[in-house]
């Protein structure tokens, strides 16, 4: 596998153990990709993989010889990016990985495209709420509500859900 990788022109840098430490030494050495060769991942190589893709972001490749579906499935929870099973041919290394690279690419994007999402949600919520006291308050239409909200909001150059989150931590704070 090493000879394969350094003859695509891969350059090895590490061959960690997924103890412990393997998030300090991925953090060190700032890999662009991971690959694990084994026999079976164990539940401990597979938290230890999810735990790397929630902290440092990369694509996993896991070469194995164990094709159960459950510990497939695992693997692709746990972030990996492809999971091929028995011996491989030297030359599919390279459309492996490149597959792994997209497809980590893709995941990436959708995770942040939900980050974003639920920001945005999280943030009408806000305004909601924050609409419903000042209109309570002052006895003004849901429209006029919005306006106050968003000139407040354009006046000290700060994001409307900040303005609304502050109206509603004053809100709170009063009725205490």
């Amino acid at each position: 596998m090493r000879k394969t990788l350094r003859d695509f022109r891969y350059q090895v840098i590490c061959y960690p153990s997924l103890d412990d430490g393997v998030l300090a030494k991925i953090e060190s050495y700032n890999p662009t990709l991971l690959v694990l060769a084994t026999d079976f991942p164990s539940n401990s190589t597979l938290q230890s993989l999810a735990e790397i893709s929630q902290l440092l972001p990369l694509p996993i490749v896991i070469f194995a010889e164990n094709d159960s579906p459950s510990v497939i499935q695992h693997a692709i929870k746990a972030g990996v990016s492809a999971y091929v099973v028995h011996e491989i041919l030297p030359q599919r290394i390279k459309s492996i990985i490149s597959v792994a690279n997209e497809r980590f690419k893709e995941m990436q994007a959708l995770r942040n495209e939900l980050k974003q999402t639920k920001a945005q949600l999280e943030s009408r919520k806000l305004i909601e709420r924050a609409k419903g006291y000042i209109m309570q308050q002052k006895q003004i239409s849901e429209g006029e509500a919005y306006s106050a909200l968003r000139k407040m909001a354009m006046d000290q150059g700060t994001p409307m859900a900040m303005v609304a989150q502050n109206i509603i931590d004053v809100c709170a704070l009063l009725e205490e």
